[in-house]
């Protein structure tokens, strides 16, 4: 069975979506799985070693096209995480990190691979709270750059 891996990077609020790393498992005993519509997705990986000897067939695609292909699933995500990254350095973003959730490697994978070292925000203790912050900030800059239009004549 084929597998994937979207090696998507956030530049600032852009995604840099563009590669993606295909391979297929001698054995599947090693990671874990959730199906979403129609398709597999690792959810976990239970043993790194184990998981890179059983890759194979691992092929390097960028919008679609074959770039290059890898013996080494490490060096694979290794390679299209430092072109994604490289894609988001040019919009010169105040933070790149990279994407999560399905369809991307799981966090400890990321960690080992990823260019730069990063932190993500801790989730907030108290939701409620955080969205009410988010929605009272973000009236105050709607309301803020409605009065700087430079287009408006002021009276």
């Amino acid at each position: 069975m084929e597998f994937f891996f979207f090696t998507d990077v956030y530049a600032d609020r852009y995604l840099i979506d563009y590669y993606i790393v295909s391979f297929k498992l001698l054995d599947e005993s090693m990671i874990s799985t959730k199906e979403w519509e129609g398709r597999k997705y690792i959810t976990d990986i239970k043993d790194w070693e184990a998981f890179k000897e059983s890759a194979y067939d691992i092929v390097l695609y960028e919008f679609g096209d074959e770039v290059e292909r890898f013996n080494d699933i490490e060096t694979a995500l290794r390679t299209a995480y430092r072109m994604a990254y490289t894609e988001a350095s040019r919009r010169v973003p105040k933070s790149t990190l990279p994407s999560i959730g399905i369809g991307s490697p799981p966090i400890d994978v990321i960690k080992r691979v990823f260019p730069v070292s990063f932190e993500f925000e801790t989730f907030p203790k108290d939701l409620d709270l955080f969205l009410d912050r988010i929605v009272k900030e973000t009236e105050e800059e709607i309301t803020r750059s409605e009065f700087n239009d430079d287009d408006e004549i002021p009276f």
